[in-house]
């Protein structure tokens, strides 16, 4: 089983996919103008502070970038830990290295993912149910374009074919799950274009949510 299958709930055997009903599809992202105090909030949580990069270091800085918008890491030497807790973090004196940047159902932004500079051992990406990733928010990926093998989006309801299509620049992914992405009008022909860009890359892609198992 890859590392991605085991730091994530596993796609059912049954293979199971269900439509979300309509009534309880989220909006696409407001526009800016019309943000709420919470989008506002997001907005915050998500900008880089340079004079902390500068204290503590990109690594160390993209950990508590993600656990304060609701995500998790893993670390080189320690894949098996899921660190969420802020205050759990190593101290700022002991170094780690970044392995896998867990976002699902963070407040991750566009804007948040220049955290991702320099943090060249991030190898898993997980974009889960982020609600705030607007549609060209993949595009901050290619600051980890050298590292980054394994990639899953999914329930992440602003993304589009557009959105989507940045992935194709993504040349040493290896594994890339895509689901529950209501918005893509031809999961089909982004697939197919992905597969053309990235014939080493095992592609697994829907627009329909799937039967997700608890994680063990």
């Amino acid at each position: 089983m890859s590392l991605l299958c085991r730091l994530l709930p596993r796609i059912s055997t049954t293979g199971q996919l269900q439509h979300r009903l309509s009534k309880e599809s989220p909006l696409l992202q407001p526009k800016p103008k019309d943000r709420g105090i919470w989008g506002y909030v997001a907005i915050a949580f998500n900008q880089v502070d340079a004079e902390r990069l500068s204290k503590v270091g990109p690594n160390r800085l993209c950990a508590e970038w993600i656990i304060k918008n609701g995500g998790g890491v893993r670390f080189v030497g320690s894949p098996n830990r899921l660190w969420k807790d802020y205050n759990s973090l190593p101290g700022e004196n002991a170094p780690f290295e970044i392995k896998v940047v867990d976002a699902s159902n963070s407040s991750i932004m566009k804007i948040g993912l220049e955290h991702l500079k320099g943090c060249s051992c991030v190898d898993t990406v997980i974009f889960h149910n982020c609600k705030h990733l607007e549609n060209d928010g993949l595009e901050g990926l290619h600051h980890i374009s050298s590292s980054l093998v394994r990639l899953q989006v999914s329930g992440c309801y602003n993304i589009t074919d557009s959105g989507l299509a940045v992935i194709a620049e993504l040349k040493n992914l290896r594994q890339l799950i895509i689901f529950d992405m209501m918005f893509v009008k031809n999961m089909e022909a982004v697939s197919a274009k992905l597969k053309e860009h990235l014939p080493s890359c095992d592609i697994q892609a829907t627009k329909l949510s799937v039967t997700l198992n608890p994680q063990k």
